[in-house]
């Protein structure tokens, strides 16, 4: 015997209805909920609740009829769903290797090992476990697993900054803070695409930067951006690094701001359009470009 033909206006409440509307048209939680002035939690359980009354599948049952969603507001979805990641092109809200290397974070370990971790020698075990290391070596090691002091003091100095180049002989470091990195992602990528710079290894022990705008700027999940650690490889590669950092900081930081701004303006448009067709509160409005100016300039210590 075929399945019974639903209507979902008929079994879902109105807020489970307009919630599983938009779900089945693409928005994401968040968006669906800055929409709606809901909660991301709420609509999950709205979710929830819509997926007990249709099942699990809801969203491809054909034998379920849907009210068809007004056009303007299909439009303002497809605007939300054509804009991509981010206005440089990289993954949206952070700037996560896509290789896999962070798969390794666990539990409370400090530094995430990637899966490029060096072998350490016995001999640098011994004179680490003998504080025999300069401050900066141990460091290193201290980054590829081996904990020491000398090592852990060292690196809580350079958290205190917004980025460093950690030089050690031909082999250096740069460390970038959460904020920084979120803020210097272009500059980090035109380095990373050069092989000027190399991931090594991201900072558990920073807080991740997520300010509560960052969702304006993704329309896929807002991840945290977590402070990190990127290898150079010799010394003029460490300096040209610091070079071009400081310089697109000067020259291209501004035009960034601008993009970034412009593309949360017109996330925010679309989804209050959302709203008031539904007749509900227009979301927050994201910062103004001077507001987000501001933050990154505090971000980099400028």
């Amino acid at each position: 015997m075929p399945d019974k033909t639903l209507d979902a206006r008929l079994n879902l409440a109105p807020l489970e209805l307009r919630v599983a509307l938009l779900a089945r048209a693409g928005l994401t939680r968040w968006e669906t909920a800055a929409a709606l002035g809901l909660k991301p939690g709420t609509v999950k359980s709205q979710l929830e609740r819509v997926a007990a009354k249709l099942g699990h599948d809801w969203k491809d049952k054909g034998r379920i009829v849907w009210p068809e969603l007004e056009e303007e507001v299909r439009q303002a979805v497809k605007a939300l769903q054509a804009q991509g990641d981010s206005p440089s092109g990289s993954q949206g809200g952070s700037l996560e290797p896509t290789s896999g290397m962070e798969a390794g974070l666990k539990g409370n370990r400090e530094i995430a090992v990637t899966s490029s971790r060096q072998k350490i020698s016995l001999t640098s075990v011994r004179l680490a476990l003998e504080g025999a290391l300069a401050p900066a070596e141990a460091a290193i090691l201290q980054l590829q697993g081996l904990p020491s002091r000398a090592g852990g003091a060292y690196l809580q100095k350079a958290r205190a900054t917004q980025w460093q180049l950690l030089l050690l002989g031909e082999n250096r470091v740069l460390y970038t803070s959460a904020a920084a990195r979120f803020w210097l992602k272009p500059a980090l990528s035109a380095l990373n695409d050069n092989k000027y710079i190399r991931f090594f290894h991201s900072d558990s022990e920073d807080e991740p930067y997520r300010p509560w705008w960052l969702p304006y700027t993704t329309s896929g999940r807002a991840r945290g951006t977590r402070a990190a650690y990127y290898k150079i490889g010799d010394a003029s590669g460490g300096e040209y690094a610091r070079s071009f950092l400081d310089t697109w900081v000067t020259a291209e930081l501004g035009e960034y701001v601008e993009r970034l701004h412009a593309r949360m303006r017109q996330r925010w448009h679309a989804l209050s359009f959302i709203a008031r067709s539904s007749g509900r509160p227009q979301p927050p409005a994201p910062p103004t470009g001077a507001e987000l100016l501001a933050a990154a300039r505090e971000a980099l210590g400028l």
